[in-house]
């Protein structure tokens, strides 16, 4: 008997690569057993809207775009009764999501996988009361993963993302930030500041495998103080480039729930989508909140 997976496709992602590929995606779903409805993303609301209707319907959701595309998927099915087992064909440009799992990027190897390979229950976050798969964050860099223009991001790749974090060095600014975090206080002013679940973010930011677990109910939390003096500007550059943070301009822990308060309303980006966050962020880690099909 078929069983029905829900393919979700965003068919702007990347270099629209997926349009090649999309019949062999179906094809390789179709000998596997699988009868695949599909439907392309045409906003975030018609998203939510799609998945409402179709709550528990299917075993199986597939998404085929990058981490923001992924993010909507996973927000919608987190609402569902019946969770399903989800897929990820990174179709993206940097798809730090995905290359932390080291997924396949290409697409016919990414899709055998989601056939053939294991599955794995991951965290998920919830920043108030919108999820995310695997990271927010606000400040320096925050803004290129959603301001860069796509056609720049398509011609580029993962440069553009490069390019436009190095514009934004000159304009830094600073945010008086108050964090609570398993009993204790970070007061400070921060230029940048991640709440993480992830070995790269935005491309930028590098973590080894030793300190990032994916399913230890943990968050990554790093923060970047504001630089004073030129000195200081050139030990965050050094510190970026060879993902050796100096802990004089560079804060660092791990937790399950913190608090944000900031004097002044943030901006924050949850997976690589722009949140007005306002002056405060109630941000948990949910352990083992959705399966997902692994290598």
């Amino acid at each position: 008997m078929n069983h029905q997976v829900l393919l979700i496709v965003n068919p702007m992602a990347g270099r629209q690569k997926i349009k090649n590929e999309l019949i062999y995606v179906v094809d390789a779903l179709t000998k596997a057993g699988f009868e695949t409805v599909i439907y392309t993303t045409q906003s975030k609301e018609k998203t939510i809207r799609l998945f409402k209707e179709k709550d528990s319907e299917f075993e199986r959701v597939i998404c085929c775009g990058g981490d923001g595309t992924f993010n909507e998927i996973l927000s919608a099915t987190m609402e569902w009764k019946k969770k399903p087992l989800l897929g990820y064909i990174p179709a993206g440009t940097t798809n730090d999501f995905a290359s932390g799992l080291k997924l396949p990027t290409d697409i016919k190897a990414a899709i055998q996988n989601i056939i053939d390979g294991d599955s794995r229950t991951l965290d998920a976050g919830v920043f108030n009361d919108h999820y995310f798969s695997y990271v927010a964050s606000f400040g320096a860099f925050t803004e290129t993963s959603y301001s860069t223009p796509q056609n720049y991001k398509n011609a580029l790749g993962h440069l553009a993302y490069i390019l436009e974090g190095i514009k934004e060095i000159p304009a830094f600014t600073s945010y008086p930030i108050h964090i609570e975090a398993d009993g204790q206080i970070y007061e400070d002013s921060y230029i940048f500041g991640a709440v993480s679940n992830a070995k790269s973010v935005g491309g930028i930011l590098k973590m080894s495998d030793d300190i990032v677990d994916l399913n230890d109910g943990l968050f990554e939390v790093m923060m970047i103080r504001m630089p004073r003096t030129l000195m200081d500007l050139s030990t965050i550059v050094a510190s970026l480039n060879s993902s050796k943070y100096d802990p004089s301009m560079f804060v660092f822990f791990q937790t399950c729930r913190l608090e944000i308060v900031s004097d002044q309303e943030l901006v924050w980006s949850l997976d690589g989508e722009r949140m007005n966050g306002g002056h405060h962020a109630h941000i948990v880690c949910v352990k083992d909140a959705f399966r997902l099909s692994t290598v």
